[in-house]
This record gives structure tokens, sequence and C-alpha cells, in this order.
């Protein structure tokens, strides 16, 4: 490893608050297949770590929520866990520890964009989780993980009527069928100053239910958590 790349990986184990014993663990997460097949052959990518990463973030994430969640369901958890290790999730991490930076592509990619495609940053991510829990243990791995999550994760801690659930139901209803849910008031009763809502929401012409609420707002994430829970089996 020349002395450059070593001072660039210092600057990296910095902003990730983890100083590596064996630095070309940290090299190797880095490094895409494009570059070990053009640059370095036999020296090995990133996608066997990346594999490892997977599993490793979702048990941390799974414990994290796990703990600090005592009430939540398991779909709502279930739901948590997916919308915080989304690829999109872990590109946002990756661009706050300006990752791209520090890959190793080859010239094909790095003449494509390689540094900012989205694909690329979530699975250089997950390898230096898997290179970190290699080199520290699962503690190293949680301690940086959690930290850099904490913003994401405090988001789960507000009042169960404060959730999203609508925005969680979206996001499983297009993973799972492509399509997205619709709303629909179907009663209103009670004075104008202290009316309750009845909205039937409907998704892929098999799952219906009625949420109610002081306002159409309140009766559409009623309804939502209904139905997350019918999906996730809560």
């Amino acid at each position: 490893m020349t002395a450059e790349r070593a001072t660039l990986l210092a600057l990296l184990q910095e902003r990730l608050g983890y100083t590596f014993r064996d630095l070309a663990l940290l090299d190797r997460s880095l490094t895409h297949k494009s570059f070990a097949n053009e640059m370095a052959p036999g020296q090995g990518d990133y996608e066997r770590l990346e594999f490892l990463g997977d599993t490793v973030v979702g048990l941390i994430i799974s414990t994290a929520l796990y703990r600090q969640e005592p009430a939540a369901s398991e779909g709502l958890l279930s739901a948590w866990r997916a919308r915080i290790v989304s690829e999109q999730g872990l590109v946002r991490l990756a661009q706050q520890l300006d990752l791209g930076r520090f890959l190793r592509l080859g010239r094909g990619e790095e003449h494509t964009g390689g540094r900012q495609k989205h694909s690329l940053l979530a699975a250089a991510f997950e390898a230096v989780i898997a290179a970190i829990y290699l080199d520290g243990g699962f503690a190293a791995a949680q301690d940086m993980l959690v930290r850099h999550f904490a913003p994401v994760m405090a988001q789960c801690a507000v009042a169960p009527q404060e959730q999203d659930y609508k925005g969680l139901l979206q996001e499983q209803a297009l993973s799972a069928f492509g399509c997205l849910p619709s709303y629909c008031v179907v009663h209103e009763e009670g004075p104008a100053h202290h009316k309750t809502f009845h909205v039937r929401l409907t998704l892929h012409h098999e799952y219906r239910c009625v949420g109610r609420g002081r306002s159409k707002k309140a009766a559409e994430q009623h309804a939502a958590k209904q139905l997350l829970e019918q999906l996730l089996g809560s």
C-alpha cells in the first residue's frame, strides 16, 4: 500500500471513529471488482465483505430497535428496520462520509461516475461495516453503526399516534406489490366541530380495512396502521 493511500485511509478512519489494526481489510472493503480485475488481479474486492456486512447491519439495527422500542409490534419493527437499512438510508450515510472519494475503481467505473452510484456506495458501506466487524468485533461495528444512524433511530421513538404509518405502508406496498394504497372517505359522523371520519383503505384489490379518526389524516393513519399489521403479521 502506498503512503498516499495510507494517508487517505487515515482520513476515513477518523471519520468512521474507528482505527483498524489490519488496514488492508479496510482497503479491500473499498475495492470494486473492476479495480481488482484491471489493476490488482488476485487481490480481491469488497463483494464477500458486502455479503457479510448486509447481515451485520441487519442484526445491529434489529437489536437497537428491539431495545429502543419495547412496546412496538414485530410488524412495526420490521418496517422500521427496512426503512433504516434501505439502499437510500445506506447511501445517505455513505455520502456523509464522502465514501465515494475512497473507492478504488477500474477505468470504466471511474469514467461512468461510479463514485456517485448509489448501488456502489451502499455496497461499499456494508463492506466497511463488515471490515470493522472482522477487525474489531461486533461491539466495534455496533458502536460505529448506531452512532451514525442515531438521528434516524431517534425518529422511531416518537409517540405511536405520531408515526407515519402511511409512509411505512407505501414503502411496503411498493416493495411487495409494485402499487400504492388508495384512501376514500366513506362516512362522516358527528357535528362539524367534532366529526369522526371513516376512511376505507384498499391495496392491490385484496387488502381492505377502515380507519377512524377526528380528521381525514388521522383516519388514514389508523387505516394504514391496521393494514401494516395485516401485511407484516403483527
